[in-house]
């Protein structure tokens, strides 16, 4: 290692592995779960936020599929329920009518700036965007101060999605089968019976 061994983080090597396990006294424990409990409340989806962002969603969905036929889908961070409180929704609108590719940028955009003028709308829409993405059209707007992104035909997002829900599914069965009574989790696998005296 040389000259590079003393920019190693403390506690890489094998014979200082035991500087990185040092037990909290209760106080301490108790004050870094509060500390950690303050800062997920402040950015975690809560039922008020995740009311509105659903509201919001379902009303672009329902605007969209006024301009033609399609489904309309969430992808990214909304449904797996994991957006900051600035994040932003992410929409792609799915037409089995691939004339449409050529046409429902026009035709949402008209309708975005219709909302955008209309006073007795449900939701205030401004800001309307377009974007020439790397892989298609697309179109931000604000609608009540939420960052809505919408696209059309990209399957990249949902197939994301779809991929994360089933590591989420395979974590959760995992770990509910896992034997919390004889191990932890660390960097590498610990008994118990060595670490703690019970």
């Amino acid at each position: 290692m040389g000259e590079h061994e003393r920019l190693l983080p403390n506690g890489l090597l094998p014979n200082e592995a035991a500087s990185v396990i040092r037990l909290l006294d209760s106080e301490r424990w108790s004050k870094a779960e509060e500390r950690t409990a303050e800062l997920i409340a402040c950015i975690q989806p809560n039922e008020r936020s995740e009311e509105r962002r659903n509201a919001v969603a379902d009303y672009v969905q329902r605007l969209i599929m006024k301009c033609f036929p399609c489904q309309v889908f969430t992808f990214g961070s909304v449904p797996l329920k994991t957006y900051l409180p600035d994040g932003d929704i992410d929409l792609t609108a799915f037409s089995k009518n691939q004339n449409m590719k050529d046409s429902w940028a026009h035709q949402v955009r008209d309708m975005l700036e219709n909302e955008e003028k209309n006073e007795n709308a449900e939701f205030r829409v401004k800001e309307v965007q377009y974007i020439q993405a790397e892989v298609g059209e697309d179109y931000k707007c604000l609608v009540e101060n939420i960052v809505v992104d919408i696209s059309f035909n990209q399957l990249g997002g949902l197939c994301t999605l779809c991929f994360l829900e089933e590591v989420l599914y395979r974590f959760l069965e995992f770990f509910s089968k896992f034997d919390w009574d004889n191990f932890v989790l660390a960097f590498g696998v610990l008994y118990l019976s060595v670490h703690f005296q019970m």
